[in-house]
């Protein structure tokens, strides 16, 4: 039956088909067929294109691929990666839908420096499916490394960093050589800065970080850094960097919070704590200084010699020198603060006029600060008397400093305006030094009732340099009124009382003066006008300007000697009693060794006919002046 069916229908469709054809050839007109709209053409690309897609079909054998795979694995073991790089090959021919085995053979390309056809099986591996991982990421980031493909290679960085959560060190350390290669600063530092912990802050990449942090200006990143690395090495020099980067930024706060828990005596403790103690005011600087020595175990010498200086700047001069001198002799290498200490020191003695000492710890200071404080060293000098050293010094400064010439090559304006002023200032402070060591030292051969004429005209000639240089000073910057002052008192011993005067009458109007400063002024203008005595007007004056000096110092040292001129004033008034009364308050053990008041007190007594106790007066008077002419005359002495 069923090869006579067959027959009939293909004798019934050969039938159909000619009488088909034969209808078609006789009955139907020549026509064009229709042509293709653009959405029939549309459609027909969409077919194509999907049979395009269409992969071919591919032979998957699963049992020679496993079977590969372990011989291929056994090789590993064995030593033989020859034959097991055959086997991978094999294994992968056998399942060529496995991504896994893709990458393998291609990570074993890569390790046979056949990059090229390496890079083609991973690519051709990254289009399967399967389980995507890192290292297959980190494997075609590396390839495209070598292809110099930069946009690929920084993708698959990225994925494979993503995928292993920053966590593969090798892998942050390759993405950073790219990095390094292509420029990329700012990636850079945030790679930098998940690799570095990981390493333990090595050197070469620390450097590094700092160096990219630095270009970049990010001077947070850089204070920070160097935490972290203290952090995790205990490196105290890191620390220390973090505490000066912190001070350089005015985060003064975060650096003492930093020093506050500091507890040793090394040398980074020192320096950290020296450092923030400036930013610190006044009291509490003081306290937090003890408190790091005396408490938390910083207890070094410079710790100690700022406690020191502040002691004496709060006039708590016993403590000041005991911490200072300990601390001093053992600032041995630490000029800076070891400098500081001397200068307390210069400044205690000078107070105690224990002028060796002074002289000692002066020296010491000119030796430790380059020449800085020579002149410091020249005051010292000449207030010990020792004119012979400080004139050398102060001839050397005063050349130096008047023609002193910034070095070739300073080509900025506003530097050299700057340096040019800080010259001149130099100069003026030398001759402002200078002048007074001259005046001191004629002061002192006036009071010497032996000098001889020689010693008399140095005494005047030097009063006159003095003047000649107060004059220079006063012409480049009058607004200096100490040193006016010094100018109206050295013109008055000159004698030129006009011009002494009228610098006076100028400075007794000013409000800059302290009230010890002014009680001295007055008093020195008030008894300059008194002992001229020219006119009752003049002394009247003066007698007024003595009592407003005692109402200013009050108690202080300087009342004695203010107590004298008063004495003086009403004994030229003629008010004898009141001057006697009044000499009576002074002081007469201090005032024991003062010619001038034995003089007055003998001028006052004789004026009141006390005649034996005026005797006793003018005595004691020749005994520091032999040759006073009013106590010669009044005991009947020959002059």
């Amino acid at each position: 039956m069923r090869h006579v069916f067959f027959s009939w229908v293909l004798s019934l469709g050969m039938a159909a088909l000619c009488a088909c054809s034969s209808t078609s050839a006789k009955n139907i007109p020549d026509v064009e067929p229709p042509a293709l709209t653009p959405p029939d053409t549309v459609a027909i690309n969409k077919v194509i294109e999907k049979i395009a897609e269409k992969p071919p079909k591919v032979e998957v054998d699963l049992e020679a691929a496993h079977e590969f795979f372990f011989l291929a694995k056994n090789m590993e073991l064995h030593g033989d990666h020859r034959q097991a790089d055959f086997f991978w090959k094999q294994a992968y021919k056998a399942d060529p839908t496995s991504r896994y085995l893709g990458f393998g053979v291609a990570e074993r390309l890569a390790a046979a420096g056949e990059d090229s056809l390496a890079l083609v099986e991973a690519r051709k591996a990254s289009a399967l499916k399967g389980r995507r991982t890192a290292a297959q990421f980190a494997l075609l980031a590396r390839l495209y490394v070598k292809t110099g493909e930069q946009d690929s290679c920084r993708k698959y960085f990225v994925l494979a960093l993503d995928s292993s959560r920053y966590q593969d060190m090798g892998l942050l350390y390759d993405y950073s050589l790219f990095l390094e290669a292509v420029r990329d600063e700012k990636e850079l530092v945030r790679i930098y800065d998940m690799l570095l912990p990981k390493v333990n802050y090595i050197s070469t990449l620390f450097q590094r970080q700092l160096s990219l942090l630095l270009n970049l200006g990010r001077d947070s990143a850089v204070v920070d850094l160097f935490g972290k690395v203290h952090e995790a090495t205990g490196d105290k020099q890191m620390l220390l960097q973090q505490v000066r980067g912190l001070m350089a930024m005015k985060r003064s706060k975060e650096a003492i919070a930093i020093v506050d828990t500091l507890t040793s005596a090394k040398p980074e403790d020192e320096e950290m704590t020296m450092m923030v103690l400036p930013s610190i005011p006044g009291d509490s600087a003081y306290a937090f200084a003890r408190k790091k020595y005396y408490e938390d175990g910083v207890r070094t010498p410079a710790v100690l010699c700022f406690i020191g200086q502040y002691e004496y700047d709060m006039d708590m001069r016993d403590s000041a020198k005991v911490h200072l001198l300990e601390s001093v002799g053992k600032l041995q290498g630490q000029p800076k603060y070891a400098n500081r200490g001397y200068l307390g020191l210069v400044n205690i003695f000078l107070s105690e006029q224990n002028y060796t000492e002074a002289i000692k710890y002066a020296e010491k200071s000119d030796s430790v600060s380059n020449g800085d404080t020579r002149m410091l060293l020249a005051s010292v000098y000449a207030l010990a008397d020792k004119y012979e050293k400080a004139y050398p010094l102060l001839d050397s400064l005063s050349k130096f400093w008047e023609t002193w010439q910034p070095l070739p090559g300073v080509l900025d304006s506003a530097k050299l305006v700057q340096m040019k002023n800080e010259a001149q200032i130099k100069y003026l402070q030398v001759l402002d030094i200078y002048s007074r060591a001259l005046i001191g030292e004629a002061l002192d051969i006036e009071k010497d009732m032996r000098a001889d004429t020689v010693k008399k005209a140095r005494a005047l000639d030097n009063r006159n340099r003095a003047e000649a240089m107060l004059e220079k000073f006063f012409a480049k910057d009058s607004t200096y009124n100490r040193v006016r002052l010094s100018m109206a008192m050295n013109l008055e011993r000159l004698k030129h009382y006009e011009e002494s005067f009228n610098h006076f009458e100028y400075l007794i109007k000013q409000s800059g003066f302290s009230p010890r400063e002014m009680a001295s002024t007055l008093n020195y203008y008030g008894y300059s006008l008194i002992d001229l005595n020219r006119s009752p007007e003049e002394v009247e004056k003066g007698y007024k300007f003595v009592l407003d000096a005692l109402v200013l110092e009050n108690n202080g040292d300087s009342k004695d000697a203010y107590l004298d001129s008063k004495a003086w004033g009403l004994y030229r008034m003629g008010r004898y009693d009141e001057a006697y009364q009044t000499m009576l308050l002074i002081d007469n053990k201090k005032m024991s060794r003062d010619d001038v008041f034995w003089e007055h007190m003998g001028a006052i007594q004789a004026a009141l006919g006390m005649k034996k106790e005026a005797r006793k007066s003018y005595k004691a008077l020749l005994k520091l002046n032999p040759k006073h002419p009013a106590a010669l005359e009044f005991l009947g002495k020959k002059k």
